[in-house]
């Protein structure tokens, strides 16, 4: 079943992305959700990032990955794959946050 509100995700994740941009706008630098990253060669043309923290000259400094993660601790398969294609055309991992972390 498809989620209501598309890429922007349910409830828990919209709530872990807020918190997100809210910790990168408090150290200066400008929150955009849903930053567009070219990724060319990888296993789509283009990414989507959770929230890209912008500089004073509106470049991209730091990238963000917001989603559920494995018993373990690990990213799922869709957001390692994600951000895999970030790291190959940027030469940056974004940081991934979690939304479901188990207790």
């Amino acid at each position: 079943m498809p989620n209501p509100n598309g890429k922007k995700g349910g409830k828990a994740h919209q709530n872990k992305v807020a918190e997100v941009a809210a910790d990168i706008e408090k150290r200066g630098l400008e929150p955009v959700k849903e930053h567009p990253v070219d990724t060319p060669g990888g296993a789509k043309k283009r990414r989507y990032v959770d929230v890209a923290g912008l500089d004073e000259n509106k470049k991209p400094v730091e990238f963000h990955q917001v989603g559920k993660q494995t018993k373990d601790g690990r990213p799922v398969a869709r957001e390692r794959k994600a951000m895999d294609d970030v790291e190959r055309a940027k030469g940056e991992r974004p940081t991934f946050h979690p939304y479901n972390k188990e207790k």
